[in-house]
Formats: C-alpha cells, structure tokens, sequence
C-alpha cells in the first residue's frame, strides 16, 4: 500500500486515543482528541472502541473518510471465541489475540494492563481459553478514594515494600498485588508458552518478573485492526 493511500488505525480508549499510520511504522502516536490525527494521505480508517461509538460517528463525518469499526467474530482466522455470546467480549481483547495469532500461530497468554488489567489465553490450536478482568492501577486507587494523580504505578513508583505513610501503603500495595498477579501466571505457563504483555504500564510491570518467555508489545490491538476485516 502506497502512503498516499494508507490505512490509519486507531484504538479508541477511554482516556487516551491511540494511532499508527499501516504501512508506514509502528510507532504508536497518541492523543487526547480525534481532531488532533492527522488524516494527510489517509484513504481509509479501521477503529477498534469499546464506546465512544457517536464521537467517532461525528468525526467520520467530519473527515470525509469511510471508518470501520471492528466487532467481535466469533471464529475469525483460526482463531475460536471462548464466550458463548462473543459480543461480551472486549474488542481489544479481542483484536490483541487475533495479532498475536495472526502471526505466532501458536499458544500464548496476553495480559494487557490498561484502565482495566486483562488476561486472556489461547490455545495452540487457536482457541480461546477464557481470561480475567481486574481493575487496573487508577481504578484499585479511586475504589480506595486515593487521588490517581498521586504517585503510584501509573506515575512513578515501581516500590512493592511496605509503605511508610497512607499513599505509599495504597500504591506498593497494588503494585505488590499485579505483580504478584503477573508472577503467578508465569509460573503457571512453565515457559511453555509466551506471556505477553501489553498496555500503558506493560514496561513497568515487566521488570519485576523474570524475563523467562515474556514479550513486551505495544501494538497488538492496532495490529489485530489489520486482520479483523479481512
């Protein structure tokens, strides 16, 4: 595809929104408005939204440009939805393990520590296992009513010690918590297949579990928009 006549991808998150110009990089670009994407040689828009639905019906207007949205399919590529009403299934969660795959073709677990931490897991057979939902770091801090602008994972501690004052006990307490989340499904994975983390604090929560079959990638859901028309 010719960048005058590329697809942009865009992940429509509920604080953030995500883009990358397909086929020019990877390189994940955000933004705090739809206004603010550049459409220069855009030809089409492929959008992954778990809401938000009438913004991007207002800015699909706006630009002129045709934009798909992607849906949940329950069998898509080889790869099988294990929920029985497959449109209960996120589709970010979704399109992170059509990506991934899309191009292993092989078992994996995906955890993607966002505005809510989720865990999925695929078979090598392509089939969807079943996952987990928690909340993710903001959320656990605002259940305790601990402001999410205080220092923490999604700022900058990565400390698991007890804390010495209220806000400190709050952050290393969650942050003790993921982790120990993280560690005990590596464990359960043995290696056998990859655990893959994606989502704003992927890196983060990375360093404190061991580096055996881990894999850390930032653009699953915008890949999985590469696959989920086709």
């Amino acid at each position: 595809m010719s960048e005058q006549n590329r697809t942009l991808l865009v992940d429509v998150g509920n604080t953030r929104i995500k883009y990358l110009a397909d086929s020019v990089d990877d390189s994940i670009r955000a933004v705090e408005s739809f206004e603010s994407i550049p459409m220069d040689q855009v030809a089409e828009i492929k959008v992954a939204t778990v809401s938000r639905k009438d913004e991007i019906a207002r800015w699909s207007t706006s630009v002129g440009h045709p934009v798909r949205i992607a849906r949940v399919i329950r069998q898509h590529r080889g790869l099988t939805v294990a929920y029985e009403d497959e449109q209960r299934l996120g589709v970010d969660r979704w399109l992170a393990m059509l990506a991934l795959w899309e191009e292993r073709q092989s078992g994996f677990c995906v955890v993607d520590l966002g505005t809510a931490i989720t865990v999925d897991y695929v078979s090598h057979e392509g089939l969807h296992q079943g996952g987990y939902i928690i909340p993710g770091f903001g959320l656990m801090k605002q259940a305790l009513g601990v402001r999410t602008d205080q220092v923490g994972f999604g700022g900058n501690s990565e400390n698991i010690e007890p804390g010495l004052k209220t806000e400190d006990c709050v952050d290393h307490g969650i942050n003790r918590m993921v982790l120990s989340l993280l560690n005990n499904i590596e464990q359960e994975l043995q290696g056998e297949i990859p655990l893959v983390l994606t989502g704003g604090d992927a890196e983060r929560s990375s360093r404190f579990i061991s580096k055996g079959n881990l894999i850390i990638d930032e653009t699953l859901v915008l890949r999985g928009l590469r696959y989920c028309f086709e």
